[in-house]
């Protein structure tokens, strides 16, 4: 799929039909974000530099402290839970993230929304990627390696976001891009 596809399924505004996603662990808030804090230092309103992927929506920053998880999306976990052993669609998933943090020498700029229940800094990252900004969040559910997640909320700085990766989600479905095809149940 070419990268300018990509970018323009990323930036569809069009609210697509909430479908059912594949199971996952609930994103709860931090009980107490002053635990984070305490942990982790303040959460960083904004952050750029070098991030590598730990897995399909988790970032590591050089020289961060707190990890980074993208926001509003969900993908297979990279381990499996009860055998331990690494999962395919986990792998592939961090793989795709992974390939497009390469594409830009891994360099991203991150908006930070809250912290998550693992004190890792929810953000909305994105990459300069030939003459657009990508939304990487935007570009895993484009590319159909994660699906929408708490779509409910609302960045302040981007109040249709959630619409964007709605939109893009059901697009990616509709054409059985990325995982769609395993977390639809066929082979």
């Amino acid at each position: 799929m070419s990268l300018a596809l990509l970018f323009f399924l990323a930036a569809a505004g069009t609210v697509g039909a909430q479908q059912r996603k594949p199971a996952a662990e609930p994103d709860k808030a931090a009980d107490k974000p002053s635990d984070c804090v305490a942990a982790k230092g303040a959460l960083p309103k904004e952050w750029s530099g070098e991030a590598f992927a730990i897995d399909g929506i988790t970032l590591g920053g050089v020289g961060l402290k707190p990890q980074l998880r993208l926001w509003g999306l969900q993908t297979a976990e990279l381990r499996d839970k009860q055998s331990g052993q690494e999962a395919v669609a986990g792998m592939r998933a961090r793989a795709t993230l992974e390939d497009m943090l390469d594409k830009v020498e891994h360099k991203v700029k991150c908006r930070s929304a809250k912290w998550d229940h693992e004190c890792r800094a929810v953000v909305q990252c994105t990459v300069e990627g030939g003459p657009a900004r990508l939304d990487l969040g935007g570009y895993m559910i484009a590319s159909g390696m994660a699906w929408g997640f708490h779509l409910d909320e609302v960045l302040a700085w981007e109040p249709r976001a959630s619409q964007r990766y709605a939109g893009s989600e059901a697009e990616a479905r509709k054409a059985k891009r990325g995982l769609w095809p395993l977390w639809l149940g066929e082979k």
